[in-house]
């Protein structure tokens, strides 16, 4: 959902009428923009090694995530860096929906891994980090108030990115299915929890240890909330943590309210064009795009 700040105080500002065709065409534009963007990105040939592996693993999760290029883009790079500088920690997804992010997070660390494995090595489970993957597997909860104006959904299918409860749904048995029979990876190296964050977080944040990259898509305010509060002391020096949702106003406030309530400034979040962003763990390292 583009410009969120915007929207929060149109909202106050216009009759209903006004506000909600505004939003429609302004959103139908957006989509159409990002369209565009996309089919170009996907269709130009990629003669830098690395853009071209970015291009390749994120056009084979497209169509099993909810996540734009610009996130998907962003997630490959994070994932890639911690395996350049091999950074203790597993990856751990917040919000995993129908499972694409977590596949290409899996992928990227497989690919690290094996540019930088010798010609007769073989293929095993260490050639992954080992994942947790936290979801409902029943879409959003409700969102409050400290989440601000929302939409109605515009559509039936509760896959969509609508936000609504119930939306952004991915199941258990779609994500082990992409994950496991699909994209083979292990099991034994993949770990999926179904619940709702504040019950399984702070159960499984011990047995999680330490994690090299975080990545929070929870949309809410509660959420992003309940993520940090249970995850963020796992994370590694120098680990990274991505917000996917860091443009909406709930997610936003949980962040800076995380941070101050420890007497911390809010890192500076390095965006990546469509409403998330990352950070690096509190290092003094400076994040570069």
């Amino acid at each position: 959902m583009p410009l969120a700040r915007t929207q929060l105080a149109l909202k106050k500002l216009l009759p209903d009428r006004i506000f909600e065709w505004l939003y429609q065409s302004a959103t139908a534009g957006y989509y159409a923009k990002q369209g565009v963007a996309d089919c170009v990105y996907y269709h130009t040939p990629r003669i830098d090694d690395d853009k071209w592996v970015a291009k390749e693993l994120t056009s084979y999760v497209r169509p099993y995530t909810m996540v734009g290029r610009g996130g998907l883009i962003a997630t490959h790079e994070v994932v890639k860096r911690v395996e350049e500088e091999e950074l203790e920690g597993c990856l751990v997804e917040c919000g995993v929906a129908r499972g694409g992010c977590a596949a290409l997070m899996l992928m990227t660390s497989w690919v690290a891994r094996r540019l930088k494995a010798s010609p007769d090595s073989t293929v095993d489970d260490g050639t992954t980090k080992e994942a947790w993957l936290f979801d409902s597997f029943e879409g959003l909860p409700e969102p409050t108030t400290d989440d601000g104006a929302l939409q109605k959904p515009q559509g039936k299918d509760k896959s969509s990115w609508d936000l609504a409860k119930g939306y952004c749904l991915g199941t258990q048995e779609e994500v082990e299915n992409l994950l496991f029979n699909q994209f083979a990876f292990s099991r034994n190296k993949v770990h999926l929890v179904k619940g709702w964050f504040q019950d399984t977080l702070p159960e499984y944040r011990e047995r999680v240890g330490d994690i090299a990259v975080l990545r929070i898509d929870g949309d809410w305010y509660e959420s992003t909330k309940c993520c940090l509060e249970n995850l963020y002391d796992n994370v590694v020096d120098g680990g990274y943590v991505i917000l996917d949702d860091y443009a909406l106003v709930g997610c936003r406030k949980a962040v800076d309210e995380f941070f101050a309530g420890r007497g911390m400034d809010t890192p500076a979040v390095v965006l990546d064009g469509r409403g998330g962003g990352w950070f690096r763990n509190n290092t003094g390292k400076v994040a570069t795009p």
